[in-house]
């Protein structure tokens, strides 16, 4: 079970999740609507997850880590981690997406101008107007959108990186402008063209209902780009190195857990790593109990993975890779463990040096 869902399967080292929210609409689909509108759903999110996975593998195509890729009510969402790509290659992460909606659109397209008039025929039709109405969807130029990061790629290499995202956002806040005015006349028109027919009225607000969550989701999408973008220039220049922690202690991976104990009360210190080929691990002690009761406890049980750091990485790029992980990581110089963050470290870091300015 993940913190935004539950995992269904993993790809190409991506975990595909379910996030609550869609779990909570599958549900809702299944004991309220027939078992055609159930396979409907199943059908279009089948879609969005073609969609984002052009997405993923084009980015593992560029060596870029893609961490998950989550399903939700209004779509789906790639995670990639990364935040400093070249804006060519972000350009081809983006754009593919609404490409291979549209292609497979088109596709869909040929075999309902070839299937016999029925139930398949209309699946068909439907997958053809879901998959063209995600690309076009998707190019709308507004984060968090496909089409918004588009044009900050665009832009970037026009103008400085900070610019093209704050243009990026102001776009992005005008084409809201317009989706909600379009929501609203829309409706309107619906309802006074039926004669305030019930049911019309009904649909309508169900559908302006649903566009209001999808520009609260564009909203919060945008705003959380411009201030990943302020942040970012106000602490330009800051590098992990600024705020290396010491607090931990590295032991050999056979120690065995008598001698784990013993350093642990003579360094006074609980953050313990150990040493695994070119990786560093955390070894989570708060682990031990759980553990314990099913098995006798070995420092391998207790091992997590951590994002390994060179120290000149950027506080916001790092604190990126951090938060993907167990919240720690290790920072590395030349390949060498040389001291530790975790995600409060760096937030605390960055808000003080944000508050001296």
């Amino acid at each position: 079970m993940a913190l935004s869902g539950i995992r269904i399967f993993r790809i190409f080292g991506i975990d595909v999740t379910l996030h609550w929210t869609f779990i909570l609409m599958l549900l809702a689909v299944l004991l309220l609507g027939s078992e055609f509108l159930f396979l409907l759903f199943v059908l279009l999110f089948a879609c969005v997850l073609i969609h984002e996975f052009s997405h993923s593998v084009t980015a593992l195509r560029n060596k870029i880590k893609v961490r998950e890729i989550i399903l939700l009510p209004i779509g789906g969402a790639s995670i990639i981690d990364e935040l400093d790509i070249d804006p060519k290659v972000e350009f081809n992460i983006s754009v593919v997406g609404p490409i291979s909606s549209l292609l497979l659109g088109g596709i869909f397209g040929v075999l309902v101008a070839f299937s016999p008039p029925g139930i398949i025929t209309e699946i068909l039709q439907f997958m053809f107007i879901i998959n063209i109405f995600l690309g076009v969807s998707n190019l709308i130029p507004a984060f968090p959108m496909d089409g918004g990061r588009v044009l900050e790629s665009y832009l970037q290499e026009k103008m400085d990186s900070y610019d093209a995202t704050m243009l990026t956002v102001k776009v992005s806040m005008y084409m809201l402008g317009i989706i909600l005015i379009g929501a609203i006349a829309f409706m309107g028109f619906q309802v006074y063209s039926q004669n305030f027919n019930q049911g019309i009225v009904d649909y309508a607000a169900f559908e302006f209902i649903y566009t209001l969550i999808i520009v609260f989701f564009l909203y919060g999408g945008a705003k959380q780009e411009e201030e990943t973008a302020v942040m970012r220039k106000r602490t330009d220049g800051l590098k992990l190195s600024d705020m290396v922690s010491k607090d931990y202690f590295l032991v050999n991976s056979d120690i065995s857990m008598k001698g784990l104990y013993a350093r642990v009360k003579r360094s006074k210190k609980h953050r313990v790593f150990t040493r695994s080929g070119n990786a560093y691990y955390y070894v989570d002690l708060s682990r031990i109990r759980k553990i314990q009761k099913a098995q006798p406890v070995g420092i391998k049980d207790l091992l997590v993975p951590l994002p390994n750091i060179d120290h000149m990485t950027g506080v916001i790029d790092a604190l990126s890779k951090v938060n993907s992980g167990p919240g720690i990581g290790a920072i590395t110089k030349n390949g060498k463990l040389i001291g530790r963050v975790t995600v409060q470290s760096i937030s605390a870091f960055i808000s003080l040096h944000m508050a001296s300015k």
